[in-house]
């Protein structure tokens, strides 16, 4: 059977024949129907407007099944994915699916942007969908464009080398995959910048929650988790200085059982802000 990503395209299919029909008989003489192509071509207008709007509400009711290959992807290097029930799985692969689908990527290259290939959008979209699988808001609010570097970049806010930044006003992650898939591939050896991008958004958009006060906690209680180093993870980024709420809640969802080992209060409310906890039923006492 195959799959219809985008119902937007093919119901302007017919209206775009029938544009055409009426433009014929726009020039024919004496012809009265020509009047009617006002209709199609309003009908064409909205779609374009609306497209995006349209198949979401599309893929939301008929949402194909997560690639196999993505899937295989998963297996392979998502650990996180194996403690999930058959059915977190399920609704994991359905959300991946629709996040990808109704963000737009794009890589930015030094003359042009290009497209992102098939497989990294969902790499990175992954992690998005992890941070927010227990909750209603899978979207992450209106943060709708994701740009990719292939290294560290400027940007007009942050106007040094850096390799994460999460724009709320404008709605925007950017990301460099130089650091952003091996964070996401092997965390243990490499800090996940993108989990933490999609967490800055998600402090940002969601100030009031009852977050833990870490503050009273330094970077040497932290660096007791394997593979966690201030100043590794503030070169990897490239800030001078960074969120801890960000960090800890990177250590929750990529260290989680050292994290509840050492933070066991932190964990349990993290545990109730993001409606999940990443451990596996025999790891969590």
């Amino acid at each position: 059977m195959m799959k219809i990503y985008s119902f937007s395209k093919l119901i302007s299919l017919p209206l775009i024949l029938a544009t055409g029909y009426f433009l014929v008989k726009l020039f024919q003489p004496g012809s009265a129907g020509s009047v009617f192509i006002f209709i199609p071509v309003v009908l064409l207008t909205v779609l374009y407007v609306f497209h995006g709007q349209i198949d979401y509400w599309w893929l939301q009711k008929n949402t194909p099944p997560l690639d196999p290959k993505i899937r295989e992807w998963l297996v392979t290097y998502a650990p996180y994915y194996h403690n999930y029930t058959e059915e977190l799985k399920l609704k994991f692969e359905k959300r991946l699916v629709l996040y990808t689908e109704a963000r737009a990527f794009q890589f930015v290259g030094s003359k042009e942007m290009r497209d992102v290939p098939f497989d990294i959008k969902h790499i990175i979209s992954s992690q998005g969908v992890r941070l927010c699988l227990g909750l209603n808001d899978f979207l992450i609010g209106d943060m709708d464009r994701i740009f990719l570097y292939k290294h560290p970049f400027p940007t007009p806010r942050f106007k040094f080398l850096h390799t994460v930044e999460s724009d709320i006003e404008d709605g925007v992650f950017i990301f460099s995959t130089e650091q952003g898939l091996p964070g996401i591939v092997n965390p243990a050896m490499y800090y996940n910048i993108v989990l933490h991008g999609y967490v800055e958004a998600f402090i940002m958009l969601h100030p009031g929650l009852n977050y833990p006060d870490v503050s009273a906690y330094n970077w040497e209680d932290l660096e007791q988790i394997n593979g966690i180093n201030h100043q590794l993870i503030l070169r990897t980024c490239g800030y001078a200085e960074l969120n801890p709420l960000i960090i800890h809640i990177v250590c929750f969802f990529d260290h989680s059982k050292a994290y509840k080992s050492l933070f066991p209060m932190e964990y349990d409310a993290f545990c109730l802000i993001f409606g999940q906890n990443p451990l596996p039923d025999e790891l969590r006492h």
